[in-house]
């Protein structure tokens, strides 16, 4: 028959199919594939380390593990701009005395009650605050030395407990036997006043109007995140203020400490400070504080108002 014709013989089929080579790996493959997810899980659990890893306390705990492969990414939070910070006045504190009145009425040779600052002088004498020289004078104008600005530091203000025991600091022209030693070591204790870079204090040196309201915004603490274009705006002379003392004058204007006189938009930084603008700030700082009652005069510079408070309603 020919080939053409032949019916096609079939192959004899072997009795089972042959395993094919990779078919023995499947168990280990599937045994490694689940020590895997197991060790993956694992790890997802454990603690974070704390001292090898800082997260923030406002922020969540980031995932781990397989969880960190389907986690949605979260959007950023917003972005808050805190409101400016103003001194705010501070509370008596329990080391201070009170302040009575001691006496009715001053008496001041040099002083009647048509001077400028016969209300917080007169507020001051009352209560035993201030007091003049020997032969019954003020002396409103005269001048106020370093040395004589500590001792009425030291006598309005106390220490705080936290500083009670700091050491003393030592100036070679400043020893235990200056009349003013102790006022000068306390009202430094308190962070009103500090030496000069050369190491001296100058105990003798007249202090600028500048000086007794950086001396009075660092003895107080104020801070204020107002800028200064704003809060200074008010003075006329403000390019006269020294770059160290921005911020100090910012924080005591807003605090309602700065006196000027006769003008109140002149600062005159660089001016000697006289007996009677020393008294009125530092009855300021007073008022500020809480032991003295505001007396009203035209010559404290009041803090400009706030920018929102200009818009209340939006």
């Amino acid at each position: 028959m020919p080939w053409l014709f032949r019916p096609l013989l079939r192959q004899p089929q072997p009795s089972s199919t042959p395993r094919k080579r990779w078919q023995p790996l499947v168990p280990a493959g599937l045994l490694t594939l689940a020590v895997g997810l197991i060790l993956l899980a694992w790890s997802s659990e454990r603690p974070v380390d704390a001292e090898a890893t800082l997260i923030p306390a406002t922020q969540p705990t980031p995932a781990r593990g397989v969880k960190q492969l389907f986690r949605r990414p979260l959007p950023p939070p917003p972005l808050t701009v805190p409101p400016p910070v103003l001194p705010q006045p501070l509370p008596p504190q329990q080391a201070w005395p009170d302040l009575p009145l001691v006496q009715t009425q001053p008496r001041f040779s040099d002083l009647s009650a048509d001077h400028w600052a016969w209300p917080q002088l007169a507020d001051l004498a009352r209560r035993d605050l201030v007091s003049g020289f020997p032969d019954g004078t003020f002396r409103p104008g005269a001048t106020v030395t370093r040395a004589e600005l500590a001792a009425q530091l030291a006598r309005l203000f106390d220490l705080p407990p936290d500083r009670q025991n700091m050491p003393l600091t030592t100036y070679p022209d400043l020893g235990p036997d200056h009349w003013a030693y102790a006022s000068v070591q306390k009202s430094i204790g308190m962070g009103f006043l500090s030496g000069h870079p050369e190491g001296k204090f100058l105990p003798d040196q007249t202090v600028t109007r500048i000086q007794v309201i950086v001396a009075l915004a660092s003895g107080l603490g104020l801070k204020s995140s107002r800028g200064a274009a704003t809060v200074l705006a008010p003075y006329s002379d403000r390019n006269q203020v020294p770059p160290w003392a921005v911020g100090s004058l910012v924080a005591a204007t807003d605090a309602g400490l700065v006196v000027n006189y006769p003008h109140i938009n002149t600062l005159a930084p660089s001016q000697l400070a006289s007996r009677a603008e020393v008294a009125t700030m530092l009855h300021r700082a007073l008022v500020y504080t809480g032991r003295l009652r505001q007396v009203a005069s035209p010559y404290v510079v009041a803090p400009s108002p706030h920018p929102l408070e200009l818009n209340p309603h939006p």
